[in-house]
């Protein structure tokens, strides 16, 4: 899918080479503000070992955003992560990625979509604008959980949600 407002490029893929495991961990060790080395293991581990799809925005001939969604179901998924290379931020990819998430989703017979997120609570600033771009795309607040198990008490965990309607677009 080409989105003409970004100039990017949407591809999705479930074989993910290493040329592809790459580029998103060099956007995740580019974002320091929002990931530290123990996410980039974990981004590498779920990458080469779980059954995920990756979706990615090519700018300027390079992967210039990614995110990695799971199936729960078949009518549940959630966005395991999302990212976008800081010097593309801003210029519509984060927006792009996702629109096609729900696109693709929402004709496969996905009804709801998951993301989690650092929460307000954590008073962390560069959040803000993660969580200001997925209410935008209309994911609704549904709790906080504090703490959240696999991420400790000092990162409260924010979940939300989107319904995705057919034919209702993004």
């Amino acid at each position: 899918m080409s989105i003409e407002r970004t100039l990017a490029r949407i591809r999705r893929t479930a074989q993910i080479d290493d040329s592809l495991v790459g580029a998103c961990l060099k956007i995740v060790r580019d974002l320091p503000d929002y990931f530290d080395e123990r996410d980039s293991e974990e981004l590498e581990h779920e990458l080469r070992t779980r059954d995920l799809t990756l979706y990615f925005a090519e700018k300027a001939e390079r992967v210039a955003g990614f995110a990695l969604v799971e199936r729960r179901g078949e009518r549940v998924a959630e966005i395991r992560w999302l990212a976008v290379g800081p010097e593309f931020r801003g210029q519509g990819v984060g927006s792009a990625l996702v629109a096609e998430i729900f696109e693709v989703l929402c004709s496969a017979g996905v009804e709801l979509l998951e993301v989690k997120t650092l929460s307000a609570k954590a008073g962390y600033r560069p959040y803000e604008a993660t969580r200001r771009f997925y209410e935008r795309a209309g994911f609704l607040h549904l709790e906080t959980v504090d703490p959240y198990p696999e991420w400790g008490p000092e990162n409260p965990c924010a979940i939300y949600v989107k319904v995705l309607t057919p034919g209702a677009g993004a």
